[in-house]
């Protein structure tokens, strides 16, 4: 999660729950690599593309997950102003890891021969996008 927070601010790896990470794993990695090239990465095998790609995917989501209720696990104190920034810095968490995703896919999807249990047609990001409220179906 040092990828996600500083370890001088409040937040810190002892915030963030297994559970958080599974959640962001599940919601937003999978269905993008699919289970068997995720059980690779578990076997420790690809490690470039789990560095480099996966697990700043994977802190991102996190971060995203996990943004609206810092505010209680770290007892900050909330206010209308405070509130109306997290919501600008909740936006701009979401399109940084949907970047992220894109990255993760572009680069599965340019280099799929090197990643046998990768199947770019099970990619939902192969097949449509979402660009502000629009959604895209190709």
């Amino acid at each position: 999660m040092s990828l996600a927070y500083t370890a001088d601010g409040r937040v810190t790896n002892l915030k963030i729950t297994k559970v958080d990470i599974a959640a962001a794993e599940g919601q937003f990695l999978l269905p993008i690599i699919g289970e068997e090239l995720y059980k690779s990465l578990m076997q420790g095998n690809y490690p470039t593309l789990l560095q480099e790609y996966v697990a700043p995917q994977v802190a991102a989501w996190t971060r995203y997950i996990v943004e609206p209720i810092m505010v209680e696990r770290c007892g900050y104190e909330s206010s209308a102003a405070y509130n109306e920034v997290r919501k600008v810095i909740y936006r701009r968490l979401r399109g940084i890891a949907r970047n992220l995703s894109r990255q993760l896919s572009n680069y599965l999807n340019a280099h799929c021969d090197e990643f046998p249990e990768y199947n770019p047609a099970d990619n939902p990001l192969n097949h449509c996008s979402i660009d502000g409220d629009v959604v895209q179906i190709f």
